[in-house]
Parts: structure tokens; C-alpha cells; sequence
């Protein structure tokens, strides 16, 4: 009975730690900050954005179709099938400026700048 007592506390204590105050769990990746990159259809919002070295850009699909991003190489940015209503989460190290278009459409275009 004792050990049934402290499994229910464990499991208790778990909940409480792993839920935020409104009771529901905390999204991954916590509190960390990032640079949201909105893709509404026609255009990328914003069209350009700057952040420092090892910062994440969430690109998120406002669309309603299923999108696909790649950059100019083809190498920093290579992402198919990002859904409608979900989002891609990225994360680069290399310093420079990235041009990413939309699969389909290279004509709708968006830049990331990394700097140190």
C-alpha cells in the first residue's frame, strides 16, 4: 500500500511540475524565443528578418494548402510538406544572409540575415 501511496505522489507531483498554470502542458522547446516567419498564402511576413547565431525562425503555414520551403542552394532551407496550420521550426548557425522561396512559386521569396 505504501508503494502504491508513493507512485500516485510521483505520478502526482510529475503532473503539477509538467503542466504551466492553466493546467495544460508546456509546448516544446519551453520559453524558448523565436522569430516567427508567417507564410498567409501569397506573401512571407516578414519579408526579411535578422537574429543572432543559433536563434530559431518557426516558419508558420497560414495557407490553408500544403507548402514547401527551399533557399537558393537548396542546402541551408530544404523543406517539403510543411502542412496547412502547422509550422516548421529551423535553427542555423552560419552566418550570412538566407534566401528562402516558396516550392511552386520562386517568386514569393523571404530573407533571413544571421549575425554573430
Amino acid at each position: 500500500m505504501k508503494f502504491f501511496i508513493s507512485v500516485l505522489m510521483i505520478c502526482f507531483t510529475a503532473c503539477l511540475v509538467s503542466c504551466d498554470k492553466n493546467g495544460m502542458p508546456d509546448p516544446v522547446g519551453g520559453d524558448l524565443p523565436t522569430n516567427y516567419i508567417i507564410f498567409n498564402g501569397s506573401s512571407f511576413s516578414p519579408v526579411a528578418d535578422t537574429a543572432v547565431r543559433n536563434s530559431t525562425f518557426t516558419f508558420v503555414n497560414l495557407s490553408g494548402t500544403p507548402i514547401g520551403i527551399y533557399s537558393s542552394d537548396s542546402f541551408a532551407i530544404n523543406k517539403q510538406g510543411i502542412q496547412a496550420n502547422t509550422s516548421y521550426i529551423l535553427r542555423k548557425d552560419t552566418l550570412g544572409t538566407i534566401i528562402y522561396r516558396l516550392a511552386g512559386t520562386p517568386s514569393i521569396t523571404g530573407s533571413i540575415t544571421i549575425t554573430p
